[in-house]
């Protein structure tokens, strides 16, 4: 077991499913907090998280989130995170990242969003000699049709590392209709699109992912949650699925982690990559969550590899896919692995 802990740790991995914010140390987290109100907040949810049922731990996830925007307060505090995140990345031997944020402005707008974006970009330039990491922009399920349509602009305007739009936020909001407008413009300029799905058990949830699974993104986000219809279909259109292990065990409140639904759609063959959604809020790693699969579901080394391996053809910069892949083969050969 030491032995494949070790290897899933040292083999090149690839992340495309990290919300930038998400990805915060908890240090970092606790030190941008502003007052003792507030980390006694933050401790509260922290504890209080493993309880209740799917949508309880949503609300606290999503209350969670509002306490740490809020304290991020400046384009340093962005630029920090960013440094850290893709420092932590690197220390995780993963060598394409795409991570996602939703654009914002400070200082009651004096700081555009654009500023926002350009010092995301910067901070991961400063890192491109170890780690190839893009930029997807999220819009968030609350905002308005006028508000997402900036976001595309933003993508649109920042294109050279922007590689995707993502529909992402709180899962009681159901307003994919609503936004589908700018989803349909991404489509049009060819811009990869994202979108979580199925993330509560609701009937309203289920009801959303028909319109999300007809508008077919480029990749879909966790699917907990779907019928027997929707799954079939996924399956038929074969839409790649971003799975993040420890954050779908807790919000589907499951007993263990056999019955996550990596199995089924690994077994039909189905284009899977593993993730971490939000590794700082969640306190994993990639290795970790990808170490967690493969005991669970006994997957080979050499079944980690050629998993790992098809997964560089899901990632949205496609000038990367060679990169990637070259970059498994010397880990392979280097390891005698075949």
């Amino acid at each position: 077991m030491d032995d494949l802990n070790r290897f899933c740790e040292s083999i090149p991995k690839i992340e495309l499913h990290a919300h930038l914010n998400g990805c915060i140390r908890s240090s970092t987290f606790r030190q941008l907090l502003s007052s003792p109100t507030d980390q006694m907040r933050f401790d509260t949810l922290d504890k209080e998280f493993p309880m209740g049922d799917t949508h309880s731990r949503m609300a606290n996830f999503f209350e969670k989130f509002s306490l740490l925007r809020s304290c991020i307060t400046n384009l340093d505090d962005i630029r920090r995170i960013t440094h850290e995140t893709l420092e932590d990345f690197i220390s995780d031997n993963v060598i394409y990242a795409e991570l996602r944020t939703r654009p914002r402005s400070f200082q009651n707008g004096a700081i555009a969003a654009s500023s926002y974006v350009e010092a995301i970009l910067e901070t991961m330039q400063e890192y491109e000699d170890k780690i190839c990491s893009r930029l997807i922009l999220s819009i968030d399920r609350t905002q308005t049709l006028e508000q997402a349509m900036e976001t595309l602009k933003l993508a649109e305007k920042y294109r050279a590392q922007v590689v995707g739009l993502d529909l992402s936020g709180d899962p009681n909001v159901k307003s994919f209709e609503r936004l589908r407008p700018v989803f349909d413009l991404a489509k049009q300029i060819n811009l990869s699109t994202t979108i979580h799905i199925g993330e509560l058990p609701d009937e309203e949830c289920l009801n959303e992912n028909n319109l999300i699974i007809d508008y077919k993104p480029t990749r879909l986000g966790h699917f907990n949650f779907r019928t027997d219809d929707q799954e079939q279909r996924v399956l038929k259109e074969q839409i790649p699925l971003e799975l993040c292990p420890t954050s779908n065990l807790l919000t589907m409140n499951l007993s263990d982690l056999s019955k996550h639904h990596f199995d089924l759609f690994y077994k039909n063959k189905h284009p899977l990559t593993i993730c971490t959604d939000d590794s700082g809020l969640m306190y994993c790693r990639l290795s970790s969550e990808i170490f967690q699969i493969v005991q669970t579901f006994r997957l080979t080394k050499k079944e980690l590899y050629e998993f790992m391996f098809q997964t560089s053809n899901f990632i949205f910069d496609k000038n990367m896919i060679e990169f990637c892949q070259t970059k498994l083969k010397n880990f392979s050969e280097q390891l005698n692995l075949f």
